[in-house]
Parts: C-alpha cells; structure tokens; sequence
C-alpha cells in the first residue's frame, strides 16, 4: 500500500503531531502533553517507527497505516507534482503563486505549497503566496487575507472580494 503524506512530521515529540498540529487545532499546553503522551504509548503497543517523515500525518493515521498494514510513506506533494506535471511546468514558469488557508512554519515541511516554491527556488521565476493568514515568511511575496480586510472576522464575512483583491495585488506584484 502506497500513502502519499502531505507532512514529514514524526508521530510524537518537539516536531510531532501534537507539538505541531495541536495548537493550529485549539489544543493548549496541557492537551498537547496529553496528546503526546497518548501517541506515545499508542507507538509502543503497535510498533513500527513512529519518528518515519510523515507518521504523524493527519493525527498519526500515516503512522497507523504504516505501522499496522505495512503503508510506504511517500511525500505526497512531490508525488501529486510529478503526477499532474507541476514539476515540468514549474521548471519553466516565469510566475508561481500558490498559497494556503494559513502559511505558517508548517507550510514547508512536506504541504503542497512548500514544495511548489522549492520547484522554483534557484529559478529566475518570481512566486507568490495567496493565504488567509501568513504566520511565517515565505521566503517570496505573500499577502494574507485577514490583512487586506483589516480583520479575521471581515475577511470571513466576504472572502470573495478578499480574495479578488489578493490576486489583483499579486497580478500588480507578479506581473
């Protein structure tokens, strides 16, 4: 069995689904111990190696289905490029824009968007990220919804136009 992971996180630890996911999820210092130490004992009834890129996909599922059925991790976003020919294309763009609901630290482990802009990292493409919040820097230019509205609630409220309005900025910057 072949399971594409959009992550490279192990199952537990500083870099692991709790410590990373939780807080994006509402989880707390407290939960996050929690949900730790669960994942933890969770690896040591089922086996397997919990610290694999991507075991801690999706809350540990990668590492279940791993571990419990013999899943191969693969990256998935490399996978999906190779597959729809982002990989070719990227190659030879002179813009990318690409983004995410929220770019953060998270976005270049392993997420599609983080391996859009390693397509063209070294090339003379110009890139772009569209996101709702940009939590960290993209390494290009970036506009985050929530700043172009003024507030999370008003780009909720009419992210249609928020959305308009990022990508005429990009088309500004980009173009």
């Amino acid at each position: 069995m072949r399971l594409l992971s959009d992550v490279t996180a192990p199952l537990f630890g500083p870099r692991g689904a709790a410590a990373v996911f939780g807080p994006q999820k509402g989880a707390g210092p407290d939960d996050v111990a929690a949900l730790d130490a669960a994942l933890a004992r969770f690896a040591g009834l089922l086996g397997g190696d919990p610290e694999r890129a991507g075991a801690g996909a999706a809350g540990g599922t990668g590492y279940g289905f791993a571990a419990a059925w013999g899943a191969v991790l693969e990256p998935g976003s490399s996978a999906i490029a190779e597959l729809t020919g982002l990989t070719a294309a990227a190659a030879g763009a002179d813009v990318l824009l690409t983004g995410e609901g929220r770019f953060d630290a998270t976005s270049r482990t392993g997420k599609a968007v983080g391996n859009a802009l390693e397509l063209v990292a070294g090339t003379t493409a110009r890139a772009g990220v569209i996101s709702g919040r940009v939590d960290a820097d993209p390494g290009c230019w970036s506009v985050a919804l929530v700043d172009l509205a003024g507030s999370p609630d008003e780009a909720l409220r009419d992210p249609a136009r928020w959305l308009a309005e990022a990508g005429a900025a990009a088309a500004r910057a980009l173009g």
